[in-house]
C-alpha cells in the first residue's frame, strides 16, 4: 500500500491511490491535510465565482457578481448536504469522504474554468447559443466530478452505484432546488 502524500499535486494526480492511502491512516481530525484541504476549499470557491461570472459574457440579463455568487452559493450548499449522505451512504470515515469531494470539486471547477474561456469566446464570436452551450458545459462538469467521486470511492470498497444513486439524488436534487431558489440573485431581483 502506498503512503499518504497530503501534497495538493499528489492528490490531484493520483487520487484514488491517496484516498485509499488516507483512509487506511485513519483519519482524525489531528491528521487532516489542512493545508491541501485549504488549497482544494479555495479551488472550488474560485472556479465557481469565476465560471458564475463568466455566464454574464454570454448571457446579458446577468451581472458577474451576481453569477458569481449564485453558482457559488448554489453548488457550495448542495455539496454541505451531499456531504453527510454520502458519509451515510459510503458507511466510510467523514474524513475520507470530505477528502473525496474536495478532490472531485478540482476536477469540476478545472472544466468549469476551461468554460469560463469559452463564454469569453463565445462572446466574441457567436458560434453557438450561449444558453445550451452553458448547460451542457455545466452537465459535462458533472459527469466529470460523479465519475472521479465513483472512481476514488470505489478504492475504498464503495461500490459504484451507491456513489451514484447518492450523487444524482442528493447533490444534483439540491442543486437544482438551491439554483432555482438563488436564482432572483442572478437575475437582479426579477422574478
Amino acid at each position: 500500500m502506498e503512503t499518504f502524500d497530503p501534497s495538493l499535486w499528489h492528490c490531484l494526480r493520483h487520487p484514488r491511490r491517496q484516498l485509499a492511502a488516507f483512509d487506511a491512516t485513519r483519519p482524525a481530525l489531528a491528521t487532516v491535510p489542512y493545508l491541501t484541504w485549504c488549497l482544494l476549499t479555495a479551488i472550488a470557491v474560485i472556479g465557481s465565482f469565476i465560471y458564475g461570472a463568466s455566464l454574464s459574457l454570454v448571457l446579458p440579463q446577468w451581472r458577474p457578481g451576481a453569477g458569481a455568487l449564485w453558482l457559488a452559493l448554489s453548488a457550495g450548499l448542495s455539496w454541505c448536504v451531499f456531504g453527510p449522505v454520502l458519509v451515510v451512504a459510503a458507511r466510510r470515515s467523514a474524513f475520507t469522504c470530505a477528502h473525496a469531494c474536495l478532490v472531485t470539486m478540482a476536477y469540476g471547477e478545472a472544466v468549469l474554468c476551461v468554460g469560463a474561456m469559452l463564454n469569453l469566446l463565445l462572446k466574441a464570436a457567436t458560434i453557438v447559443p450561449p444558453g445550451p452551450f452553458n448547460l451542457a458545459w455545466v452537465g459535462l462538469s458533472n459527469i466529470v466530478m460523479a465519475t472521479a467521486l465513483a472512481i476514488q470511492l470505489r478504492a475504498v470498497e464503495v461500490p459504484i452505484w451507491k456513489t451514484l444513486l447518492a450523487w444524482m439524488l442528493v447533490l444534483n436534487g439540491c442543486g437544482a432546488v438551491f439554483f432555482a431558489l438563488f436564482q432572483r440573485l442572478l437575475q437582479g431581483g426579477a422574478s
